[in-house]
């Protein structure tokens, strides 16, 4: 791959994470929200003094907290190009159970992904607090109380991990398993020149103001390499790479029988005096690229890991490429 591909120095860590549920209850279908929702109110209480819960507006520490790194990320002094940016993307994702399983009794398990990026991955103690009191807070509208029974860092690309966190202790394991994104480069040049991409979750990409509802595959690498570039400006070291010429290569990809639909996904927003209905929905499903270039393929690797498109963080923008079935 050319120089123009040289990649940030952006580190991720992968983890699961198991609630226990403590009584029955009825949990949505998709479960991104119901798991972020209630995470920033947490995190604060966790990383905060009791004169800032709801306040961090007002406050007047010089240092900046775990929360406002988080949450409510400062504009780096030397990234003028995003200066007029107001959704700062936060260093972590919640990847949510795909089931889609809505009863719970009591004694179930409820297992969900958790990416952290960049600086995210120094305040893993304040995540783990957070989904702590989370569970105890209660999840859903029944606020169900859960109680936080493992989280496991993954190894890289691989679904097995160690414990780090147990019955509420944090367990000393060493070094964290991270993943740098460039890590990903010899396994896009291992991958054929026909893959199958798959939506794991809504894909949500706008165009000229519009979200798209049919799949446009310079339209997800650009938004890709553009989350890569804020990520990495806001969370890591900035990545001063001109993507246009990659975006313009992805119009060459064959597109072969796609079968993608759009599907609305709500959810209730609790920021405001008032709470309020939102729709959120996206693109899911499948199609065939073909005739791949490694480059294009290492940025659909990319995109896995750190999702892509609007509402990344309720784990909205889960891509997944991978090499067709053999036919033989």
């Amino acid at each position: 791959m050319s120089d123009l591909f040289t990649l940030p120095d952006l580190p991720l860590l992968r983890a699961r994470v198991t609630y226990r549920l403590l009584e029955a209850t009825t949990l949505p279908p998709y479960k991104g929200a119901l798991l972020r929702g209630g995470f920033g109110y947490a995190f604060q209480r966790a990383a905060c003094p009791a004169r800032c819960w709801g306040h961090s507006d007002q406050c007047h520490s010089t240092q900046i907290c775990p929360y406002r790194w988080v949450f409510e990320t400062p504009h780096p002094p030397d990234v003028p190009h995003f200066h007029d940016l107001q959704d700062v993307p936060r260093p972590f994702v919640i990847e949510p159970p795909l089931d889609h399983k809505r009863a719970y009794a009591a004694g179930d398990s409820l297992e969900f992904g958790l990416i952290l990026i960049g600086r995210g991955i120094d305040y893993l103690p304040y995540f783990l607090v957070g989904f702590e009191e989370l569970g105890k807070a209660g999840l859903g509208r029944d606020h169900a109380k859960a109680k936080l029974e493992r989280v496991e860092a993954l190894e890289p690309l691989r679904p097995i991990g160690r414990p780090i966190y147990q019955d509420g202790r944090l367990l000393d394991t060493g070094e964290l398993p991270t993943l740098r994104v460039a890590d990903l480069t010899p396994h896009a040049e291992a991958l054929p020149a026909d893959l199958r991409l798959t939506l794991r979750t809504p894909l949500r990409l706008k165009a000229r103001g519009a979200f798209l509802e049919h799949l446009d595959l310079p339209a997800l690498i650009q938004a890709t390499c553009w989350r890569l570039a804020a990520l990495a400006a806001f969370h890591a070291t900035p990545w001063p790479t001109d993507y246009r010429p990659l975006v313009a290569a992805a119009r060459s990809v064959r597109l072969d029988n796609p079968q993608i639909q759009w599907v609305d996904w709500e959810r209730t927003s609790t920021r405001g005096a008032q709470p309020r209905p939102m729709t959120l929905g996206g693109m899911i499903g499948t199609v065939i690229l073909r005739e791949v270039l490694p480059e294009i393929a290492l940025m659909l690797l990319i995109g896995n890991s750190i999702h892509v498109g609007k509402a990344c963080v309720f784990g909205h923008g889960w891509v997944e490429v991978a090499a067709l079935p053999s036919t033989g």
